[in-house]
């Protein structure tokens, strides 16, 4: 099929979106009967339409719909081929990661940086949510990924793995599942906290996590006051204010227990197991300065869950 082309499946997305040829032969920087006709003689070779008109402009058709979907992942896949030659040529000496909020992996990153990094290097360095991060691999917008999931969701990102071809790694196993709440909070003395205690408070968490992937798996009922935050530092301020419990993993934020207003309290009793990852895509080979940094990561870990 001739007519099967990266600048054709561009213009039927932009048209989707648009909803309308006019505008998006505006946005495409091309005439409105080009963009027509071409999208005509697309249809006619698949053989089904892929937009029904109207007055009010067009509408995705259920073949359309399908076509659409398959449309995008190729135009993503394309892009990603040609930030390849990008990934190639950069520096060797930095370090690109993205990273699910999470205190200890920026730690190691300041200790790594300071301890082996001599000389100026750009780094990148990135906290987001987990959705987030898988897309900032897997359109190669930094080169590393760490994560935590449950191993009860840990298929979707396999899924995913295989869709776009990423390395996952195991890291390390089960991560401890942490409240975070002032120590005015009326369960700020108990030792441990479970799903049921939780029950009746409010909670806030990160974004960009499914609630069955998170809250779900954890044992706790959606239908409750959650407060979803983009950072580590509006957490903090969300719980400051005490009625919130934040819900967090590992050792989340990195301040001085004694000195500070808040409690650290492990939530136990749930039902499945949290392990940390690391990504990247399978094309890239990492660099001798990030196999450093993964050796120095794994070491540290190690040591630190020696110390429990």
């Amino acid at each position: 099929m001739k007519n099967l082309s990266i600048a054709n499946f561009i213009n039927v997305v932009e048209v989707a979106k648009c909803g309308s040829i006019s505008r998006a032969a505006q946005n495409l920087y091309i005439s409105q009967s080009n963009l027509s006709t071409s999208i005509k003689t697309l249809e006619t070779e698949l053989g089904y339409a892929i937009f029904t008109r109207s007055n009010q402009g067009v509408s995705v058709t259920p073949e359309g719909n399908l076509f659409i979907k398959s449309a995008k992942i190729i135009i993503s896949e394309m892009e990603n081929i040609e930030k390849l030659s990008m990934i190639g040529k950069s520096p060797k000496n930095n370090l690109s990661v993205v990273c699910v909020y999470s205190f200890f992996i920026f730690q190691k990153y300041i200790e790594f940086r300071k301890k082996f990094l001599l000389g100026d290097s750009k780094d990148s360095f990135k906290e987001t949510g987990l959705n987030q991060a898988m897309q900032d691999i897997i359109s190669k917008a930094y080169r590393i990924g760490f994560f935590y999931d449950f191993d009860s969701n840990i298929h979707k990102r396999w899924t995913l793995a295989e869709k776009y071809f990423l390395d996952i790694n195991l890291l390390a196993t089960n991560i401890p599942v942490n409240a975070l709440l002032t120590k005015n909070h009326p369960l700020a003395n108990a030792e441990v906290l479970t799903p049921g205690s939780l029950q009746g408070y409010p909670l806030v968490t990160f974004e960009d996590f499914e609630n069955e992937d998170w809250l779900g798996a954890m044992g706790i009922n959606a239908d409750r006051e959650v407060l979803y935050i983009f950072d580590r530092g509006g957490m903090i301020d969300t719980v400051r204010g005490g009625d919130y419990i934040g819900i967090s993993v590992g050792k989340s934020f990195g301040y001085d227990e004694k000195s500070s207003p808040f409690a650290t309290i492990p939530i136990e009793g749930i039902q499945h197991q949290l392990n940390q990852y690391w990504v990247k895509a399978s094309s890239y080979e990492l660099s001798e300065v990030e196999h450093d940094f993964l050796r120095f990561v794994n070491r540290t870990l190690n040591l630190d869950q020696a110390k429990k």
